[in-house]
C-alpha cells in the first residue's frame, strides 16, 4: 500500500514539474515572438536629439541621420561642404540642370543618380516625402518660418531652418549655419574645421595687404555680378567682399553701404570713377561684352586702355559660392598686388580651397565649363 502511495505521489510531482516547465516555455516563446516582431517592424524607438535651428525653433531629429533633403537656395551646397552628399535623397531642379557650379561638379556622379524633389526654392512636399528623408534642411533665402512649418506639417518630417550669411558682414551667420549642419549630421568637428580654415584665409589676405600705402593701391571695380540672375558691367555688389578681404581701394566705397548689397550703378558714375582695374564675372562675360559693344565710351576707361580687365569665377549660383569668393580674393590680390602675393599661384590656391570645401580640385573643370578662368579678358 505504501509503495502504491509513493509511486502515485511521484507521478503527481512529475506532472506538476512538467506543467511548470511547459508554462515557462510558452511564455518565453510569446515574449520571443513579440521581440522578434519589434525587430522586423522597426518599432523600437529611434534615439533622437533636440536642436535649436536658426529660426529659434526646437526641432527633434534622429541622433544618427542617414537620409537628408536640403531645399532652398544654398542648402544642398552646405551638405556638400560637409562631405555628406551620400545622405541626400534628392535634389531640386536647379541642381539637376546646372553644370558650371563647384559643388555640382564635385558631386556630379551622385547628383546624376538622385531624383528631383521639386522646383527651386523649396521643392515639392509630396516629392520630398516620397524620398523618405529623416530630416529636411530649409534655407531662409527661399522662404520664411511659416514655409518651413508648412513643409514639416505636410511631410511629417522634422524641418531644420538655416540661413546662409556671407563672408563679410554676416560671416557669423554663415558660421552658425555650419554649426547647425554639424549638430544635425553629427559632424561638429567639420563645422569647426570649415570656420578655422576660412578665418585663416581671411587673416592671411588681410596680413598681406593691410600695410600697403593707399597711394600704391589701384582703384578697383567688380562688374557683371549675379543677383537673381545675370547682370552686365553695371551690376555689382557694395562693399565687394573680396575687395574687403584685401583692404582694396574699391570704386564703390563712395556708396557707403555697410552690408554687401547688390547694386546697379549709373554708367556716368563708372566713367567718372574711371577704375584702373576691372574684374568681371566670367559667367556673365557675354553680357559685359554686349555692354562694351553698345557703349563705346566704356572703351575710354583706363582699365580698358591699359588691358587691365580680368575674369573671375562666379560668386553666386543659387546663392553664394563661398569657396569661389575666397579663391577670387587670392586671384585679385595676386593681380592688384603682385609683390605681396608673389608666392601664390591663383589656380593652385583655388584648387586647395575647393579641395578643402568639396573634397575635389575642380578649378580646371569649372573653367572649362565657363569657357575661361582666371586671366585677362578680351572685350
Amino acid at each position: 500500500m505504501l509503495n502504491k502511495l509513493t509511486k502515485k505521489s511521484g507521478i503527481v510531482t512529475l506532472v506538476a514539474v512538467l506543467m511548470v516547465i511547459a508554462t515557462m516555455i510558452f511564455f518565453s516563446g510569446c515574449l520571443g515572438e513579440e521581440g522578434g516582431r519589434g525587430d522586423i517592424d522597426g518599432s523600437e524607438a529611434q534615439a533622437t536629439i533636440k536642436i535649436t535651428d536658426m529660426a529659434g525653433r526646437t526641432v527633434e531629429v534622429p541622433e544618427n541621420v542617414d537620409r537628408v533633403a536640403a531645399v532652398g537656395a544654398g542648402a544642398l551646397r552646405q551638405l556638400a561642404y560637409f562631405n555628406a552628399m551620400d545622405k541626400a535623397v534628392g535634389t531640386e531642379q536647379h541642381e539637376q540642370e546646372e553644370e558650371a557650379v563647384p559643388y555640382i561638379i564635385a558631386n556630379k556622379d551622385i547628383i546624376a543618380d538622385l531624383p528631383s524633389i521639386g522646383p527651386n526654392h523649396g521643392g515639392n512636399a509630396e516629392l520630398i516625402a516620397g524620398a523618405q528623408p529623416e530630416v529636411i534642411f530649409f534655407s531662409l533665402v527661399s522662404g520664411d518660418v511659416s514655409d518651413a512649418n508648412n513643409l514639416q506639417s505636410k511631410t511629417g518630417v522634422p524641418v531644420v531652418v538655416v540661413d546662409m550669411g556671407d563672408l563679410y558682414h554676416y560671416r557669423h551667420v554663415l558660421y552658425e549655419c555650419w554649426d547647425t549642419f554639424g549638430s544635425v549630421l553629427g559632424k561638429e568637428d567639420r563645422a569647426q574645421e570649415l570656420q578655422d580654415y576660412t578665418e585663416d584665409l581671411i587673416a592671411d589676405l588681410d596680413s598681406r595687404t593691410k600695410d600697403i600705402p593707399d597711394e600704391n593701391k589701384p582703384l578697383l571695380y567688380a562688374g557683371g555680378t549675379s543677383h537673381r540672375g545675370g547682370h552686365g558691367l553695371l551690376g555689382s555688389r557694395s562693399p565687394y567682399t573680396s575687395f574687403q578681404h584685401l583692404n582694396a581701394n574699391d570704386a564703390l566705397d563712395v556708396l557707403g553701404y555697410e552690408e554687401s548689397t547688390p547694386v546697379n550703378i549709373n554708367r556716368e558714375d563708372l566713367l567718372n570713377w574711371d577704375p584702373e582695374m576691372l574684374f568681371v564675372d566670367i559667367g556673365n562675360i557675354d553680357l559685359v561684352r554686349n555692354d562694351f559693344d553698345r557703349n563705346p565710351a566704356y572703351k575710354e576707361l583706363k582699365a580698358y586702355q591699359e588691358n587691365q580687365i580680368y575674369g573671375i569665377l562666379p560668386t553666386s549660383s543659387y546663392q553664394r559660392n563661398f569657396e569661389s569668393t575666397l579663391a577670387n580674393s587670392y586671384f585679385i590680390g595676386s593681380t592688384a598686388y603682385p609683390d605681396e602675393f608673389s608666392d601664390i599661384d591663383a589656380e593652385e590656391k583655388a584648387d586647395e580651397i575647393y579641395t578643402m570645401f568639396l573634397g575635389e580640385p575642380v578649378y580646371q573643370e569649372l573653367a572649362d565649363k565657363l569657357g575661361a578662368g582666371y586671366g585677362p579678358v578680351d572685350l
